[in-house]
């Protein structure tokens, strides 16, 4: 019996990392939730009691500045600022509105995905399609109707537990997936049971010179009562099934595609927000030591000294009181003074230091790779110049436009240059400085840039908003010379 959960090494050492980011961006609430995961006991107690009462106060005035959920919204926040470019077929538009037959609609599921690849790096699209009972025959009524649809749904990092290429027909294609998922297997109406289950998709051979392939899924469990250890799983009734195009034929490539920061290749990518949130954590492993102290130390001692006992006993019976209406007897060569702590500026710094390296790694996120090199070198590296979040967006863009052709095969093959999806990408000009920006208008005052040039990089920047013609009307009305003019733009 094949071991069907199976985990592959990458996805079992990345599982931590995944689950680093996915805390730091939820929140305080889940990193204050996971204890010790993320910060350490002070110091050792003999009494465990004292010593569980003293870690939840300190771990209660710890501060989680959440820089690593903060970053990531602006990132998806600069794609979209502006909306998607979409124009789909006829067959596809229908779907747009509630893409995953769960009434997410495409942007919003784009949104979703572009979330997972700059904070994991990994994530995926499977195209699905319900399974039809043996004999029924799809109208297309009944795909017009929606009574009978495909869906795309977003496969988030640690469900792709396992995966395989192979070269077929001299190309290399994925002939393997596994998503584990769960199932409500008990609901009474207000609580529900799940269970893990695991849809693996093959692409196999067809016939047997090896000359056709199909996709067949199973869906798999794990059986109540194993009788040994290699015994552990079963197949759901009803499968496997084969995976049919609109007329019937099989459909002969795997309809999933994996999104990557880097490429949308099946390898894992590294995490984009990995640094960020190790530092975030470290941010807030800093600041429980700072809390500690200014809590420990941060308030005035009174020490008096030169008193006797007999003094104590007869003087101070209500205890001392501070304050200026409030008056503390003392005998001859007897002193009253009140010690601070001087300022440890330790932990302070350092939380200051990690918050501008937490700047400095959120920048990097959205600025351009660059290098120094020759003219000739940085010509080649300005033309394939990209950030990390230019590069996230690009590959999701890629992925959806690659899983709605994989959705139009259950509903009549489209093709595929008729699918346009492309999420903003300008929003790395919106950067540009005040400086950057007036040298743009000074170029065009110098003639050297047309207006039209001019307006495309002050939209891009997030300036202009304007169409052209009109903003031209505009800026006549408003006197605004055009280059090379000599006149002082003053009314005749």
């Amino acid at each position: 019996m094949p071991k069907v959960d199976h985990k592959r090494k990458e996805v079992a050492a990345s599982e931590k990392d995944w689950r680093l980011i996915a805390d730091c961006i939820e929140g305080e609430r889940a990193v204050k939730d996971a204890g010790e995961k993320y910060l350490p006991k002070p110091a050792a107690e003999k009494d465990s009691e004292y010593a569980e009462k003293r870690y939840k106060a300190y771990k209660t005035r710890a501060v989680f500045y959440n820089v690593t959920g903060r970053t990531l919204e602006g990132l998806v926040g600069q794609v979209f600022s502006k909306d998607s470019s979409i124009d789909l077929p006829d067959s596809l538009e229908r779907y747009e509105p509630d893409l995953d037959g769960a009434g997410t609609p495409l942007e919003q599921q784009a949104k979703a995905t572009l979330k997972a690849t700059l904070s994991f790096g990994h994530c995926g699209l499977l195209a699905d399609f319900p399974t039809i009972e043996e004999g029924r025959v799809v109208t297309l009524a009944d795909i017009e109707e929606l009574r009978i649809r495909p869906r795309i749904l977003f496969i988030a990092p640690e469900q792709i537990i396992n995966w395989r290429v192979s070269v077929v027909g001299g190309e290399t294609l994925l002939s393997l997936v596994v998503i584990e998922e769960r199932a409500i297997i008990k609901d009474d109406g207000f609580e529900f049971k799940t269970e893990p289950r695991w849809r693996e998709i093959r692409l196999q051979q067809a016939n047997e010179e090896g000359t056709e392939f199909a996709v067949a899924v199973t869906l798999w469990r794990k059986k109540d009562k194993p009788t040994n250890e290699d015994d552990k799983f079963e197949m759901l009734d009803g499968y496997p099934v084969l995976l049919q195009d609109f007329n019937g034929n099989p459909i002969d490539r795997i309809p999933f595609e994996f999104v990557g920061s880097t490429n949308n290749e099946p390898h894992i990518d590294k995490a984009p927000l990995l640094d960020l949130a190790s530092l975030n954590i470290a941010h807030y492993r800093n600041s429980a030591d700072y809390e500690e102290g200014v809590f420990m130390t941060g308030q005035d001692q009174l020490v008096l000294s030169g008193l006797s006992q007999e003094w104590v006993d007869k003087n101070f019976k209500g205890g001392v009181k501070l304050g200026s209406r409030a008056a503390i007897p003392l005998p001859k060569d007897a002193d009253a003074k009140l010690l601070h702590a001087d300022p440890n500026s330790i932990a302070a710094e350092a939380m200051k230091h990690k918050e501008e390296q937490m700047k400095a790694l959120g920048a990097k996120l959205i600025e351009p790779k660059a290098t120094k090199g020759t003219a000739t070198e940085a010509l080649i590296e300005e033309s394939s110049e990209s950030s990390v979040l230019s590069s996230a967006t690009k590959n999701v863009s890629a992925a959806y436009r690659k899983a709605l052709f994989h959705a139009s095969r259950f509903i009549g093959e489209v093709d595929p240059e008729t699918i346009e999806f492309d999420l903003n990408s300008d929003f790395a000009a919106a950067m540009a400085s005040p400086a950057e920006r007036a040298q743009i208008v000074a170029e065009y005052q110098a003639g050297l840039i047309t207006f039209e040039e001019a307006r495309e990089q002050l939209r891009k920047a997030g300036i202009a908003y304007q169409d052209d013609d009109v903003a031209k009307t505009l800026a006549e009305e408003t006197l605004i010379p055009p280059p090379g003019s000599s006149g002082s733009g003053g009314v005749e």
